[in-house]
């Protein structure tokens, strides 16, 4: 599993109230500004509860500027008596109305000792509360209440040089700043958190690493304020690092001779680099921070310009790997591009826990549990978490720290309509979001998925280094190198000293990247027997005869085609004669001028070259 985060995040508000009258309320009060007291049921103090057949709606507000109200249930147990959807019950807005986003709905003793604030995206600070109950049964509830800073998150700023997207060689070290990250007035940067990938971090606003292994290094950059406040917007920077091409040489010979050519061969071939899975950005801790919605962002690219999602069918599923402590306190979301946004999961199922959760560590001492995968489709039809959980289905079985009933893995539908992500461009910033609405749990997001239908060729993070035509990019360095081909792969060398003689391979690719093979030739003295025999094997081939054999003066060569041509090359790989006979399959070459050696005649014929070792003496 992949904590990315080893640290608290985002609060939503300062921990301390700010200072005002305490007020008792009621739920049947309708409306009312204050920023400390006590919200009742209709029973008010005394505990004598609520009533049957009650429909209540009630604002509250805060009565100073820019600040957001926050409660926590000292007590609630609601009457179950009934049919399920008949239940006494509290529904609960980010709001001034009913009409506000709607923070969940809540019955039996599901709040009991749970905080609730308003989000960060509520401009009014207010909560509306709307409450019913059925004519069988009453129970009772109540709530303190305080107005609390809101908490304004720090914004990440990140630079890298060379600027993103960095092509680099493995074992390279980049620098990363992040000093211009700024906090909101009044607050300054206390803490700046890296990742270079899944597993790797640093802490600090400028900051270096060292890339080690071929691969694609998504680095992103968080920071928190002095008030424990985390970015939320996505800073990701990207480091691709070539991968090694694979090398292979190859000689004519294993032993080469002075003044004999022996060619020298390299074969390359690219090696591609690809996700084994598109994992969509990097997973993150999902602190118990009221209201503040913690994100995961990743950009694709890969699609046709243009394209947009056309129908529910080109999105298979949506999957992520978490655990979290209380399925009850979270909102999972994805958004598109555009800002159009799917509702995965909107709370229900209670402290139904999510994965094999641990519910035994605190957001400032995070330890986490086991992340299952839990997947969402337009296809499904076995219901939704709430569905599923233990208020619902009970499909659940026994895990976590301590044991609780844990939401079994598996495909589920979303809250929302998938329909939502119709005109949707598929290049863009996609993000998943997890807010947690209620405090004391938490859990971790280690990593999220989005698939494609396969036929829309989306971007599956791959790359391949490519290399130049030319000499430049690719070439043969060593002793002797007498011929090259135009791409540099094959070369002729001649060797002229008897030794060892190493001969490399130079692959540069376009990242920059330098990658050698070398291959050893062991070259003996032209008088060496085995070079001499080389020559006699020669001189009695079936096709070719040569004599005498070491020559004085006139070589005799005959060959049982026509030679075309012929050249004569001495150690150095000098040309010493050249000719044409184009009938005949006879040659004589008056070598008595020359100084005694070994030498190399090349002989032209249709079916190709035919090389022969000549000793004169």
């Amino acid at each position: 599993m992949i904590n990315s985060r080893t640290v608290a995040v985002c609060l939503l508000a300062m921990t301390h109230h700010l200072a005002s009258a305490q007020t008792t309320l009621t739920i049947a009060d309708g409306s009312a500004a204050s920023c400390l007291g006590i919200l009742h049921d209709s029973g008010s103090t005394g505990g004598n509860g609520y009533s049957n057949n009650e429909d209540f709606t009630f604002t509250l507000c805060p009565d100073q500027p820019d600040v957001n109200l926050m409660l926590t249930f000292q007590s609630f147990d609601l009457d179950q008596s009934g049919d399920a959807g008949t239940w006494d019950n509290l529904g609960i807005f980010d709001g001034d109305d009913i009409d506000a986003p709607s923070l969940g709905t809540y019955t039996g003793t599901q709040l009991q000792n749970l905080t609730v604030s308003a989000t960060v995206f509520n401009t009014t600070g207010c909560l509306t509360f709307r409450f019913r109950s059925n004519d069988i049964g009453t129970g009772v509830f109540a709530a303190s209440f305080a107005c609390v800073i809101p908490c304004y998150p720090p914004t990440a700023v990140a630079f890298m040089s060379p600027f993103s997207p960095a092509r680099i060689c493995a074992g390279e070290e980049l620098q990363f700043d992040g000093s211009a990250s700024f906090a909101s007035p009044g607050n300054s940067i206390d803490a700046y958190h890296w990742r270079f990938g899944p597993v790797d971090a640093a802490s600090g606003p400028i900051v270096s690493h060292v890339f080690d292994s071929p691969g694609y290094y998504p680095v992103t950059l968080t920071v928190i304020d002095d008030n424990a406040c985390e970015s939320m917007n996505s800073v990701e920077l990207v480091v691709y690092v070539s991968t090694p091409p694979i090398l292979s040489l190859s000689a004519s010979d294993t032993v080469a001779c002075v003044g004999s050519p022996i060619e020298l061969n390299a074969t390359l071939e690219p090696v591609p680099w690809a996700a084994n899975n598109v994992n969509y950005g990097p997973g993150i801790f999902l602190p118990d921070d009221v209201g503040v919605p913690l994100t995961s962002d990743v950009t694709l690219t890969g699609f046709a310009p243009g394209a947009t999602v056309t129908s529910t069918n080109d999105l298979t599923s949506l999957c992520v790997d978490m655990e979290h402590s209380f399925m009850g306190d979270l909102v999972l979301q994805v958004i598109c591009p555009n800002g159009s946004e799917l509702v995965l999961y909107q709370q229900g199922g209670g402290n139904t826990y999510v994965g094999a959760a641990n519910d035994q560590d605190t957001s400032a001492e995070p330890v986490p549990g086991e992340c299952w995968h839990y997947c969402w489709s337009p296809t499904a039809t076995n219901g939704t978490w709430t569905d599923n959980s233990t208020i619902g289905s009970n499909n659940t079985q026994l895990a976590g720290t301590p044991p609780n009933a844990a939401l079994n893995p598996g495909t589920y539908e979303a809250e929302g309509s998938w329909s939502n992500l119709i005109g949707c461009p598929l290049n863009g910033i996609w993000q998943f979001r997890a807010t947690d609405l209620w405090a004391v749990d938490n859990g971790f997001l280690c990593v999220w998925e989005i698939h494609f239908d396969p036929a829309l060729a989306g971007d599956t993070t791959a790359f391949v280094p490519s290399y130049g035509p030319g000499c430049d990019s690719t070439f043969w360095s060593g002793p002797d190198i007498t011929a090259a081909d135009p791409w540099c792969n094959t070369v002729v060398a001649t060797p002229t000293t008897p030794g060892q003689e190493e001969y490399t391979y130079t692959a540069i690719d376009d990242f920059g990247c330098t990658f050698q093979s070398s291959i050893t030739l062991n070259v003996l003295e032209a008088t060496d027997p085995y070079c001499l025999t080389l020559g006699t094997e020669s001189a009695s081939m079936d096709a070719v005869s040569v004599f005498p054999v070491p020559v004085r003066d006139v070589l005799h060569v005959r060959h049982t085609e026509p030679i075309d041509g012929y050249e004569l090359i001495d150690l150095r790989g000098r040309q010493i004669m050249m000719g044409s006979t184009p009938t005949s399959g006879s040659l004589l070459l008056d070598l008595g001028g020359l100084p005694a050696g070994l030498y190399l005649l090349r002989l032209e014929t249709a079916s190709g070259p035919v090389p022969v070792r000549v000793v004169k003496e």
